[in-house]
């Protein structure tokens, strides 16, 4: 079985924004209570999440009296607008640009004198809004063949046709074409989101291919239902679930390729976890063998084994780069260092981000995290021990980090220090994350195996293996934190992409490659660094050629692609050991 996903499934750019902003007041100190006019958006788990965190909903102004409201993403009447000002609560507004412009459209037209059509469901707080703005008269039409309710539109003035936000192309374009029937001045809008064309064009498409569509998002959510609605339109089977347990093993008996898409208001982790447990039954599917095969690389994965022979691969394309041996005992301590570090600090974490992010890992965490925890510690304690035989400066520096990487998730200052501005440990001062954990596999690869060296250091050939394995390692993480987006702004992690924004963070991760490419070209050239500069481009071209393939067809399975990741260090350390056993044999 195959599983395709459709390329915008997901958070359109309205929900993303609304679901920021709300997340964000948790940092604005606003007037509390705080409350959402309505649902945010229209997905019972997100909402969920978002009650937990004392933001609740009332479905009626006389419920607001004091605080902070917020509306929805859907929009509000100018009346009701009107009622909240006069209660004097802070408003924030999280109404959809693209529902802000329908709004405009329709005031435009109203305060001409004309009426106004609005294609879509009369009971979506969408058009309950957009109808507030029709001072000179309005109706909402559900679709063309309500000839009844169509001609009671009045046929002797100017009329302006708007389309819900969500609607179906085709419906819009039905209930124009009914309307220039009647003889009367038109002046059609197709205010459709672009977002919402292109999410029903590729559930379209995806449909042509697949035996089964699967479609994730609220049953309470319109966008989502003509997602489905548009799949049975091709002949296939379409299956709207809200989470992975609604998806029964023997719906999926006869499929051979399963496309999934998502409506709107679906966040990435809940299709995340649908594509699990579509891939669980897939993997129920194969032979014995394979499944097992395949288990046993998801753990290795999960308890950062890939990661840990990663360092140990970049660690020796460091020492090569400084034209030094790389021997097994440098190579060990840094694979047991970032063994550990990255298992303790994501046994510490199980509860947050990740249980979002990569809902799977986090559910093994809790399961195992006895045996992890031993397992974590104890290759710390072998790190600190072979340490010592690399020397009296290497072994501190190695215990230095340690204890830093230790102190990580720990609330160093939870009633003083810096808790005033509300930073309680490293992992919560912004942004920090991802450099420390490329500055720290840094140190382990590039400066611990040489610092208690009896050969001098090379500060040319050193600082060029240092921004090698700092740059690969940052790019590696920022690009996790890119796809993890999500899940972060919910715990409230201010991670890179979400300072920065997901564009700068893309231009950032491109520019790495290209600045990386050139440090290693130039330093060879130049002659601070030997031939093998030239061998390791090819895993910065990996990467590149990797974000290119990814940007076009994102990977589904999370797993995979975290794997794939640490082996290009791995394959870094690959390369310098074959690289100097020609140069040995020349």
């Amino acid at each position: 079985m195959k599983i395709r996903l459709a390329k915008t499934a997901g958070f359109c750019m309205g929900v993303r924004r609304a679901v920021d902003m709300v997340l964000d007041l948790g940092t604005d100190s606003p007037p509390l209570p705080v409350v959402t006019y309505g649902p945010l958006i229209h997905n019972p788990q997100t909402l969920q999440i978002l009650e937990s965190k004392g933001i609740r909903q009332v479905v009626s102004l006389d419920d607001v009296t004091t605080g902070t409201v917020v509306i929805r993403a859907h929009g509000i009447s100018p009346q009701e607008r009107q009622a909240l000002q006069d209660k004097g609560v802070t408003v924030v507004d999280a109404t959809c640009p693209r529902v802000a412009r329908v709004q405009a459209v329709i005031r435009k037209h109203s305060g001409k004198g004309h009426f106004c059509v609005i294609v879509g469901d009369d009971d979506h707080p969408e058009v309950k809004g957009l109808m507030g703005f029709a001072s000179a008269g309005g109706l909402a039409v559900p679709s063309a063949d309500d000839g009844a309710l169509i001609d009671t539109i009045p046929a002797d003035r100017e009329i302006c046709v708007v389309a819900q936000t969500t609607q179906e192309l085709e419906t819009f374009q039905r209930v124009v074409k009914k309307l220039r029937e009647r003889d009367c001045t038109l002046h059609p809008y197709n205010t459709i989101c672009d977002s919402t064309k292109k999410r029903q064009k590729e559930v379209s498409d995806l449909a042509r291919q697949a035996d089964l569509i699967v479609v994730v998002g609220g049953k309470g959510s319109g966008n989502t239902r003509r997602l489905v609605k548009v799949a049975q339109d091709q002949g296939v089977h379409a299956l709207h679930v809200e989470t992975e347990e609604e998806i029964p093993d023997s719906t999926l008996d006869p499929a051979h390729i399963v496309g999934v898409t998502a409506g709107a208001s679906t966040p990435n982790w809940q299709i995340r976890r649908v594509i699990d447990r579509l891939r669980t039954i897939q993997r129920n599917r194969k032979g014995v063998p394979l499944k097992h095969i395949r288990t046993v690389a998801d753990v290795a994965v999960m308890t950062y084994v890939p990661a840990a022979l990663g360092g140990a691969g970049l660690a020796a394309a460091c020492l090569t780069m400084q034209a030094r041996d790389a021997t097994w005992l440098p190579l060990l301590v840094t694979m047991l260092f970032v063994f550990s570090m990255h298992l303790l600090n994501r046994i510490q974490e199980r509860s947050g981000a990740v249980r979002f992010n990569t809902p799977e890992i986090s559910a093994f965490y809790v399961r195992h995290r006895k045996l992890l925890t031993t397992l974590g510690i104890g290759s710390a304690l072998a790190a600190v021990a072979l340490g010592y035989e690399l020397g009296l400066y290497a072994f501190l520096l190695l215990l230095a980090m340690l204890v830093t990487g230790a102190l990580y998730s720990v609330p160093l200052f939870p009633h003083i220090g810096l808790s005033w501005i509300g930073w309680r440990s490293l992992k919560e001062i912004p942004g920090l994350k991802t450099p420390l954990v490329a500055v720290g596999w840094a140190v382990a690869c590039a400066v611990l195996p040489v610092i208690g060296s009896r050969e001098p250091l090379a500060l040319g050939s050193l600082a060029v293996a240092f921004t090698f394995a700092a740059g690969m390692v940052f790019w590696r993480t920022a690009l996790s934190d890119l796809l993890d987006v999500q899940g972060d702004r919910i715990v409230g992690r201010a991670t890179i992409p979400i300072l920065t924004g997901a564009k700068r963070t893309r231009w950032l991760l491109e520019a790495l490659l290209m600045l990386l490419f050139l440090v290693l070209a130039v330093s060879t050239v130049a002659g601070v660094i030997p031939a093998v500069g030239f061998w390791l481009v090819a895993n910065v071209l990996f990467f590149g050629v990797f974000y290119w393939v990814y940007r076009r067809r994102p990977l589904l399975d999370r797993l995979l692609l975290e794997g794939m990741l640490d082996g290009n260090l791995f394959l870094a350390g690959a390369l310098s050991m074959v690289y100097g056993m020609t140069r040995g044999g020349a």
